[in-house]
């Protein structure tokens, strides 16, 4: 299984994530979003550059709210840049086969090389329901106490994920 950037001889017509908003967006939004510059697309491909599952990457930044404090201790008191993980999903058929984990791997490794380019205090994701959010915090992110199923991860923790 190989991770790149969407592109179009990628098959992506058989992709079903169980999600019908997701499967939507990679069949028909999610290369509209990489040309407009709003998002970059990665997906996880066979042999056969079947879809096997994808995440996106965007810019955001966030406030203090819910962030608890030993993250923010040393931090300056404005909104705080970060990136997005975001449309984050496996194809049934490889659902429960560690690709999960791999686009997550891969996803945190592409901020690594951001953040050593741009200032990035946090990587941010929107967990969809409460297994998403379960998932992600198997991996050390941490809800917002004013959302919990926004999560984030500290950028300069990225080099210890396991």
């Amino acid at each position: 299984m190989k991770i790149e950037v969407l592109q179009a001889h990628h098959q992506k017509k058989s992709f079903n994530c169980g999600q019908d908003d997701l499967n939507k967006f990679i069949k028909q939004y999610a290369s509209q979003h990489q040309k407009s510059g709003t998002s970059k697309t990665y997906v996880a491909i066979d042999d056969d550059a079947h879809v096997r599952g994808f995440y996106c990457l965007s810019s955001t930044s966030i406030g203090f709210d819910g962030v608890d404090a030993v993250l923010t201790k040393r931090l300056p008191r404005y909104p705080l840049p970060c990136v997005v993980v975001g449309r984050f999903a496996v194809d049934q058929a490889a659902q429960g086969q560690g690709v999960g984990k791999v686009l997550l791997a891969h996803a945190l490794k592409q901020v690594s090389k951001v953040a050593q380019i741009i200032g990035v205090n946090f990587v941010v994701i929107h967990a969809k329901d409460q297994k998403a959010m379960e998932f992600y915090q198997r991996f050390g992110f941490i809800s917002l106490t004013s959302n919990p199923l926004t999560l984030i991860y500290p950028v300069n923790e990225i080099p210890h994920f396991k």
